[in-house]
Parts: structure tokens; C-alpha cells; sequence
């Protein structure tokens, strides 16, 4: 993965694991409601976390395949290989919330809510690329990158019409 991408996965990562921290915060302080309609917290807990792994391992695959199409430069494969990655992405999701749901110190309903960090954590991406400083990555490097992949053309980066 290039640094950019990995910047990104690990922004995305950072919402992610905000959004599972909140969850579990609030299952915490409701846990006398869980119990009431028959959910410990602990296994509450454990299923938000493993939801959370499952959101990282799926967005770390998801970078590297669309990586890997892009760089193939062909868009049939690109198509392809993207809606066979996204399906096999979702049957190993599904074999693990099966294997780990019928276990009952995992709760199968907070592991479904916790992979839906993924979304949570791409749109607390903008916020998380604000708040901490990006001394690794300069909009330098990116230009240069995109000009190494696409091109050295170097008025490609400034806007078309002017």
C-alpha cells in the first residue's frame, strides 16, 4: 500500500475505533437496561470489539484491492475482481459472526453493530485528518506519487480552464 493509503486506513481506523468506544461507553452505562432485556455486558463488549476487528481486517483488504485495480489499469478487471473481493469480504464475515455468534461470550447483534464502524469511521475521517498533525504525509509527496503513477506531466495537477 502506498503511504497515503495507509494514512487513510489508519485515519478511517481511528474513527472507527471511536465510534466502538462510544458504544461501549454507553453499553456500559445502560447496562442495567441490557440485563433487563437479556444481554450481559460483557459479552456486549466483546462483540462491539470483535465487530471492531472485523471493520479494520475488511477496510486493510478493501485498500489493497482497490490498489491492486487501479494499478492494473483495466477496468474489466478492475470490475471484476472488485465485486469478487467485496462478495468473498462478506461470506468471511458471515462464517465469522456464525462461528462467533454461537459462542455465548460473544453477542452476535453487537457484532454487527460494531462492524458498522466502517461507516462510522469514514465519515469521522475528515474530522480525525483535522485534528492530528500529518508530518509524514506532505501534499508534495501526493502530487509527486500521482505524478509517478499517472504521468509526469506537471501541469496535470493544476485544474482544467485556466
Amino acid at each position: 500500500m502506498t503511504d497515503s493509503t495507509r494514512h487513510l486506513v489508519l485515519e478511517m481506523s481511528i474513527g472507527m475505533f471511536l465510534y466502538t468506544l462510544i458504544l461501549g461507553i454507553l453499553a456500559a452505562v445502560f447496562h442495567g437496561g441490557l440485563e433487563r432485556m437479556g444481554f450481559s455486558l460483557l459479552p456486549v463488549l466483546l462483540g462491539l470489539f470483535c465487530g471492531f476487528l472485523a471493520d479494520v481486517f475488511m477496510l486493510i483488504h478493501m485498500a489493497h484491492i482497490t490498489e491492486r485495480a487501479a494499478a492494473s489499469m483495466d477496468e474489466s478487471y478492475a470490475n471484476k475482481t472488485t465485486v469478487v473481493q467485496s462478495m468473498i469480504r462478506r461470506v468471511v464475515f458471515i462464517a465469522a459472526l456464525f462461528f462467533l455468534g454461537s459462542r455465548p461470550q460473544i453477542d452476535a447483534v453487537a457484532m454487527i453493530i460494531g462492524a458498522l464502524g466502517l461507516k462510522a469511521g469514514a465519515l469521522l475521517q475528515p474530522i480525525v485528518h483535522k485534528a492530528f498533525p500529518q508530518s509524514s504525509i506532505k501534499e508534495e509527496d501526493i502530487m509527486e506519487e500521482r505524478r509517478t503513477v499517472y504521468g509526469n506531466d506537471k501541469n496535470s495537477d493544476e485544474p482544467s480552464g485556466t
